[in-house]
């Protein structure tokens, strides 16, 4: 009998992360992430266990996959930005950048943050991509604004705009509807950064 990750003639088939994901994150986020196993993920996205663990070594890197592909998005605008444009103005463009999810990965989204909502513990996965995001912007801030890295007001102003990131997609995630999530973004920021 053919192995679902195998073509006739017995050569693996290609397969794609993104579908996978999206089948996993569609069944933590009905059933519970601890209630479902690798196996059933493999099962319903009809890949071999051991195709799915090579992808993914974990439950956790299928909810957190994509997320270096947000902060890339964040560094490239942080780096195309001006010394013409507003400091603050800057990083909350790039924030927005971050939090601008391709049309094709508007559902899994969706899905991936109303899983890290529901499961607290899965924040800690995501946490230093989300510190060195974090840290970046408060650099940039610190030489932009001539202080030091550590200076106590530009490093409590970053958290703070992080947090209302986090705050934002989370919101977005379970009421945005039609919304596009960096348009969360946008409006939340514009009531917290400093202008």
């Amino acid at each position: 009998m053919e192995s679902p990750n195998e073509r006739p003639g017995g050569r693996p088939r290609t397969i794609d992360p993104a579908r996978v994901s999206l089948i996993a994150l569609r069944l933590f986020d009905e059933r519970g992430f601890d209630a479902v196993s690798m196996d059933e993920v493999a099962t319903a996205a009809g890949v071999s266990r051991r195709s799915l663990f090579r992808l993914f070594p974990n439950k956790a890197a299928l909810v957190w996959d994509g997320l270096e592909e947000s902060f890339d998005r964040f560094r490239t605008s942080l780096s195309a930005s001006g010394d013409e444009e507003p400091l603050w103005e800057a990083i909350r463009r790039a924030f927005e950048a971050g939090a601008t999810i391709p049309a094709e990965s508007i559902e899994v989204t969706r899905h991936r943050l109303r899983v890290i909502r529901a499961n607290p513990s899965l924040e800690q996965v995501g946490a230093p991509t989300i510190g060195m995001m974090t840290d970046a912007a408060a650099r940039f801030a610190a030489e932009r604004a001539g202080c030091a890295p550590d200076d106590l007001l530009t490093t409590v102003r970053v958290h703070a705009l992080m947090a209302a990131v986090n705050a934002s997609l989370a919101w977005w995630a379970l009421h945005g509807g039609t919304d596009a999530p960096q348009s969360v973004v946008r409006r939340a920021l514009r009531e917290l950064a400093p202008r």
